[in-house]
């Protein structure tokens, strides 16, 4: 055997790992809040992520025993799934409703606004054209601050952000 070769063969998942790793996935999915709503593609991107993760555990030995029954905290599968959930999501954009933070070419308006347009259309090379709607809420209503704002211009600020400015 030369030093680049493996020390192990390499052997797929076996049907009893793989029958594991089901299980343990659905028992993560049963641990999200019912509100958090993860569509099924998204849902289906994770799983061969946590496969390899669960496997791996299972050859290592760091999933044994010792670890039986006691479930994880509540907030850890929801964090990788709302992970995978944003980055799946990061070349679309935001989304009308979210608040974003502005750091456009107008420095004197840079700071938080909520996305209340999104206006698209196709150029004449074919390109996708996305501008947005950025307003502030006050006094009960949405005011516009700024319109015609390109996608480099804002970045969209986590969930968290917005349950707290709410």
């Amino acid at each position: 055997m030369t030093s680049i070769e493996p020390a192990h063969r390499a052997v797929p998942a076996t049907e009893g790992e793989r029958e594991q790793m089901e299980a343990a996935f659905r028992a993560a999915l049963e641990q999200l809040p019912e509100n958090t709503g993860f569509p099924h593609d998204v849902r289906e991107l994770a799983r061969p992520l946590f496969e390899v993760g669960w496997i791996s555990g299972v050859r290592t030995g760091h999933t044994g025993p010792a670890l039986a029954d006691v479930p994880l905290p509540p907030h850890t599968f929801g964090t990788a799934l709302s992970n995978l959930l944003a980055a799946m999501h990061a070349d679309s954009g935001p989304s009308i409703g979210q608040l974003v933070s502005y750091h456009g070419s107008q420095v004197c308006c840079h700071g938080r606004y909520w996305v209340t347009r999104i206006e698209r259309e196709l150029g004449r090379r074919g390109r996708e054209s996305v501008l947005y709607r950025l307003s502030e809420y006050r006094n009960g209503a949405f005011a516009t601050a700024l319109t015609g704002v390109h996608s480099w211009s804002i970045t969209a600020l986590p969930q968290h952000w917005q349950r707290e400015t709410a």
